[in-house]
């Protein structure tokens, strides 16, 4: 499912025009994950880079982005920007499984959690083997107006592309991954979310919105960020939104 180096640019390039953002906008939803502005239970696993409050290598990129965050709030209509704690602040490497597929698969089976963190163990020990690039370094490129969210999207190099790709093949192809229910269900795209679609206290203007939005993603693109340097990713499992919590021994792999 996921294209080459070139085919990934285009496509998150899109994503973060800022001629796109009226359009985008108008598309917009409230996110299920939140309810009143609180996250509500949404329980899963997927492959992340460590949460901000565990990340040892890019402090100074998540500083911009808290910034961002509040730039945003601080700007759109109550209630309608539902920002994530930073700390939380994470790049997912591949989903897995979340919300009522999690549930309905650990009903159906009680050793899947079991079964799916032992397999991940194995994927990543076995990734060891490819030859990771020199340098696993992501650019921000800009903010992204999802459906449900707003999140900020980055650009691997293309060795670091490849790389990635290769490790979520590695994944989404296993036998036993693909016995417990797990598929892969999107392309990959580099993204930070720093906040969800909530339900605003009035209708907003888009235009409004839209201009404040450009403005802030402008002086972004002004600032002079550090690359986000990707220097582990490993195994979570997340209960809501914005609570990322893994045991000692789950897989993680460390360059």
């Amino acid at each position: 499912m996921d294209g080459n180096y070139q085919e990934y640019i285009n496509r998150v390039v899109q994503m973060t025009m800022p001629a796109n953002y009226k359009q985008q906008l108008a598309n917009i939803q409230p996110s299920p994950k939140f309810n009143n502005g609180v996250a509500v239970e949404f329980p899963g696993y997927s492959i992340i880079t460590p949460p901000w409050k565990d990340d040892e290598f890019n402090d100074e990129f998540y500083q911009h982005l808290k910034e961002v965050q509040k730039q945003l709030k601080d700007s759109l209509p109550e209630g309608l920007f539902l920002i994530v704690p930073p700390e939380s602040f994470h790049i997912t490497l591949a989903d897995l499984i979340w919300d009522k597929d999690y549930i309905a698969a650990t009903k159906e089976n009680e050793k899947f959690d079991e079964l799916l963190i032992a397999e991940i163990g194995k994927i990543f020990e076995e990734s060891q083997k490819l030859p990771p690039p020199e340098s696993l370094e992501l650019e921000l490129l800009g903010i992204s107006i999802f459906p449900r969210a707003i999140a900020v999207c980055l650009a691997p190099t293309e060795a670091s592309y490849n790389y990635i790709i290769e490790i979520r093949k590695m994944i989404y192809q296993n036998e036993q991954i693909i016995k417990l229910g797990i598929e892969q269900q999107y392309e990959f795209a580099a993204h930070i979310t720093l906040g969800y679609f909530g339900k605003s206290s009035k209708e907003f203007n888009v235009e409004e919105v839209e201009q404040k939005i450009v403005k802030i993603n402008d002086e972004l693109a002004e600032k002079k960020l550090p690359p986000f340097r990707l220097k582990q990713w490993e195994l979570r499992k997340f209960t809501d939104m914005t609570n990322y919590i893994r045991e000692e021994d789950w897989a993680r792999i460390r360059l």
